[in-house]
């Protein structure tokens, strides 16, 4: 396996957690729901974080990089805001979830020089992005669900 096909394979299962999580409550419902649903917040913010730490990788010559590492720095700091308000209001943190990955992939696509150069991973990012957004909007339409 090369290295392009490694990366996809290990972009889509980190991807399934984000799946599990988001289907969750509409199969199991009830209590256990909540919980999943929070799983599902805390796991977001977690990578959320993660995503913030690239722009440490990337060129020192690239436009602008102290606010390249400012801005990342601040998407980590979403995950960890993500983090604490996932235990007051689940609604709130996957809305910051949303807005938090997009605003990454746009931040990402719009400030690495590399990106456009880098066909596969500019396509895998953008698969993973609107796969998980999906995922947040399968979950709020659970909460906002009077069935639920």
């Amino acid at each position: 396996m090369n290295i392009i096909e490694l990366k996809k394979t290990l972009g889509y299962m980190g991807f399934i957690p984000f799946c599990f999580f988001s289907i969750m409550p509409w199969i199991i419902g009830g209590e256990l729901a909540n919980y999943s649903i929070l799983a599902l917040a805390l796991y977001s913010a977690i990578i959320l974080s993660f995503l913030g730490g690239i722009p440490w990788g990337w060129s020192d010559n690239n436009f602008s990089q102290t606010i390249n590492l400012i801005v990342g720095i601040s998407f980590s700091l979403l995950g960890c805001l993500i983090l604490a308000i996932a235990f007051i209001n689940l609604m709130v943190a996957l809305f910051l979830c949303l807005i938090g990955f997009n605003g990454f992939y746009y931040f990402e696509s719009k400030r690495d020089i590399l990106f456009d150069q880098k066909i596969e991973y500019k396509e895998l990012r953008k698969m993973l992005t609107v796969l998980v957004s999906i995922c947040f909007l399968v979950t709020i339409a659970y909460i906002v669900n009077p069935y639920s």
